[in-house]
């Protein structure tokens, strides 16, 4: 089998068309991620009652779900339930959001517990309210914790665009993928998604370094 230099780099250029689409939809779920899953982590923490343990079960239960299935039980509810057409863009979004927010929390969560309790008793006893305290002094000492975990949680809502082809999603693999329909060039189509996915998983961790150093060095 020969393999087609040319083809590999037409079905790359056709993938790079989707990559906007792709990425816009992978940072958005990781932002609403970071919402939702602040929030999960802030009332298993403080223990909130009733809020801290249905977090917990949620997490729990979304942990122990794959990705396609949250996608297929979304898809189904949202195109279903409803008599508004829901865009397969949204349901990703949501779908990877889900996903995204259960990490997430247990990052936070761990950041916040690794943080000294007599850390928050001082703060209160000087009179700081108990949200001046997590945004000004608790926070800003678990970033340097989460800043590397958060590249790891980027990187598995780019991996999960890929599996919503089955909701009818056309993501960077499935693009180059179409392209092969015709010639049956599949390993040239694989390869140059995959390289396109090599490049920006490497800008993504090569960007969070950054950011790591330059607050260890805002630090310092």
């Amino acid at each position: 089998m020969n393999f087609d230099f040319l083809f590999m780099l037409q079905a790359m250029a056709a993938a790079a068309g989707a990559i906007p689409r792709s990425l816009a939809i992978a940072f958005s779920a990781v932002f609403l991620g970071i919402l939702l899953g602040s929030g999960l982590a802030l009332v298993r923490f403080y223990k909130v009652p009733f809020a801290g343990r249905a977090a917990q079960w949620f997490i729990t239960i979304i942990k122990g779900i794959p990705t396609i299935l949250v996608y297929f039980i979304l898809f189904t509810l949202l195109t279903q339930s409803t008599r508004i057409k829901t865009p397969i863009e949204l349901i990703t979004l949501l779908g990877i959001t889900v996903g995204t927010s259960a990490e997430i929390s247990e990052m936070i969560r761990g950041g916040l517990e690794s943080v000294e309790k007599s850390q928050f008793d001082a703060a209160l006893s000087i009179g700081h309210t108990g949200r001046h305290t997590l945004f000004r002094i608790i926070l800003p000492q678990i970033v340097p914790v989460c800043v590397p975990v958060m590249s790891g949680v980027v990187i598995h809502a780019i991996k999960a665009l890929p599996v919503a082809v089955m909701i009818g999603l056309h993501d960077i693999l499935n693009t180059a993928i179409a392209e092969a329909v015709i010639n049956y060039r599949y390993l040239e189509s694989y390869v140059a998604a995959a390289l396109i996915f090599w490049a920006i998983f490497i800008a993504v961790e090569k960007g969070f370094s950054i950011i790591e150093k330059r607050y260890k060095q805002v630090k310092v």
